[in-house]
């Protein structure tokens, strides 16, 4: 990942499911004043009910805002000395009030450490113990073993509800750092498929508008040396060109196939090619056909008929060939293109041009192989070979 994602609030495993947990703390606090009625009396009663009834104002106003947090935050010190002074009031005054530690314990270890919620724990039972100490009917031996089973269940409380909350916290970090790489990989994904776009759009117009292109500058250069019988077949066959390379720009549009494999075949394709070839230049051309013609997947045609495009193209512009051919090979599990020429040749490894490199990338993604013979002044031979 790029940068460390922010840590996600310590209090989050507090403040999910606050409606179940303060749904649960009324229902505690709903016993607990119905047990200070009916076991206390008079002037303790009311005393103990006020200060019961008052923790709910107290929650409301503090208590939802506190948070767990290290150090601890001063609104959460001032709401347990709040609770804890509520607390002790309501005890004093009758102690069946303390039935409310059901609800204000397992809150405390929720909003404190296992430390602090152990002093907590400690001081919300200072009133039973020293009630229990007073009475003459009850012994210290069982007031001590009642102080340390409870301080025993309230560490192992504590342990679990801190497990808890931290299991939770880290299944947020894990969760939103799953969320962030997502996002990432399906930018990425989102980038790669714009550039593969690209790369296939600047292919398909270098074999397609820029060459007709410069077949149309070719013959308009021609039209203006030549007599004018030759004259008019160079503007003729330009005006050709030029529809022929409007009819592509829509194709490519429209992402239809090809305006040459339009309602024809490949073999019939490639000797129009190679037959206007001949026609515009003084290019002695040939074509032959080895093998039985048959139906190849789109995207097999498509490559090769762009494969002998770039192919005479390059005997076009580069070559200064005298003769060129063009042969088509059905094999039994593939398809084979020959373009070859006698003209200047040039060094394989030294060459970088943009069609080349398109070619290549158009075979070798279908699983093809492309070789090229040449070496300057021997003309070039180029072969393409697709799997069908």
């Amino acid at each position: 990942m790029s940068e460390t994602l922010p840590h996600v609030p310590a209090e989050h495993a507090w403040k999910r499911g606050m409606i179940m947990r303060d749904a649960y703390c009324g229902i505690v606090l709903a016993g607990s004043l119905a047990a200070v009625w009916s076991t206390g009396a008079g002037i303790g009663r009311v005393v103990s009910i006020a200060a019961l009834c008052a923790l709910v104002p107290w929650y409301c106003l503090v208590g939802r805002r506190a948070r767990r947090d290290s150090p601890v935050p001063a609104r959460t010190v001032c709401y347990q000395l709040g609770v804890l002074g509520l607390l002790m009031t309501a005890q004093v005054a009758t102690l069946t009030s303390s039935v409310v530690l059901f609800a204000l314990v397992p809150q405390s270890f929720m909003l404190l450490p296992i430390g602090w919620g152990m002093l907590a724990l400690a001081l919300f039972n200072v009133v039973p113990v020293v009630e229990a100490v007073s009475s003459p009917s009850v012994g210290v031996v069982a007031v001590v073993g009642v102080v340390a089973l409870c301080m025993a269940f309230g560490a192992q409380f504590s342990w679990w509800i801190q497990r808890i909350i931290q299991q939770s916290r880290e299944r947020a970090d894990l969760i939103a750092q799953l969320v962030a790489t997502r996002a990432e990989l399906a930018e990425s994904e989102r980038q790669a498929g714009m550039l593969a776009e690209r790369q296939r759009l600047a292919m398909e117009i270098h074999d397609t508008l820029a060459q007709g292109f410069t077949s149309i500058l070719m013959l308009l250069e021609a039209a203006e040396s030549a007599p004018p019988e030759q004259a008019r077949m160079h503007r003729e066959r330009a005006a050709r060109a030029a529809r022929e390379n409007l009819a592509e720009a829509r194709a490519l549009v429209s992402a239809q196939p090809p305006t040459e494999l339009a309602g024809s075949s490949l073999p019939n394709a490639l000797r129009r090619l190679v037959g206007r070839l001949g026609e515009e230049t003084d290019v002695t051309t040939s074509w032959e056909l080895t093998g039985e013609p048959r139906g190849l997947h789109a995207g097999t045609e498509v490559i090769v008929l762009r494969c002998a495009q770039e192919a005479l193209t390059n005997v076009r512009r580069h070559a200064e060939a005298a003769r060129a051919a063009l042969r088509l090979r059905y094999l039994p599990g593939a398809v084979r293109l020959e373009v070859s020429d006698d003209g200047a040749g040039f060094d394989p490894t030294a060459a970088a041009g943009f069609g080349l490199t398109g070619m290549r990338e158009r075979v070798t993604h279908a699983g093809g192989r492309l070789a090229i013979r040449s070496t300057p002044g021997s003309g070039t031979v180029l072969t393409v070979e697709v799997p069908t």
